[in-house]
């Protein structure tokens, strides 16, 4: 992350912030009713606009929550896992690991679709598997045969003192005829 991009985010999150809790001091009339200007008179008049004030301030304050939770997330370190070797430190990105699973899928002629997500905690690496499959063919085979290829590469990968999970999650199942359907002549 650039730095002046993180600067830009953290400006829109105090400004979220900000905005939000001023306008629900004025929704709630903690302000001093002489200091408001003519506009601010009008919202205190109102108790419908009164509500709309701070309804307002409420979602401004959820923003700026979203986009800190969102800068909390870009910036967690576990974009990689650094171990030693016999040769000196070795990075591993989960962009790596990612394809390097992928490419094991594609071996597989059961697999229609595929998304692969790394989770790296620690010396701990979870590879979830989120599969759309062909259907006819014996499923719990083919997905023991894949956690064991997608492990075992991972494993060359990362070396052996890492605790590697794979886990499969099957969204759906295709039919081919669903997806190429037979042209009305034939049977």
């Amino acid at each position: 992350m650039k730095v002046t991009n993180a600067f830009a985010q953290l400006f829109a999150i105090l400004s979220f912030l900000t905005l939000g809790c001023l306008l629900i001091i004025v929704s709630l009339r903690l302000l001093a009713f002489d200091d408001a200007i003519l506009k601010l008179q009008e919202i205190y008049q109102s108790p419908w606009r009164s509500a709309q004030v701070g309804v307002v301030g409420f979602l401004f304050i959820v923003l700026g929550i979203a986009f800190s939770k969102e800068l909390v997330k870009s910036g967690r370190p576990n974009e990689a896992l650094i171990f030693q070797s016999e040769i000196g430190p070795v990075v591993v990105s989960t962009s790596a690991i990612q394809s390097a699973a992928l490419k094991a899928l594609k071996r597989f002629t059961l697999v229609r679709k595929a998304k692969v997500k790394v989770n790296i905690n620690g010396k701990n690496v979870e590879i979830k598997l989120r599969l759309i499959l062909w259907s006819g063919s014996h499923a719990a085979d083919s997905l023991a045969e894949i956690q064991k290829e997608i492990l075992g590469r991972a494993s060359r990968l990362l070396g052996p003192e890492n605790q590697i999970t794979v886990t499969c999650d099957v969204k759906g199942l295709e039919d081919a005829e669903t997806v190429f359907p037979s042209s009305p002549g034939s049977k």
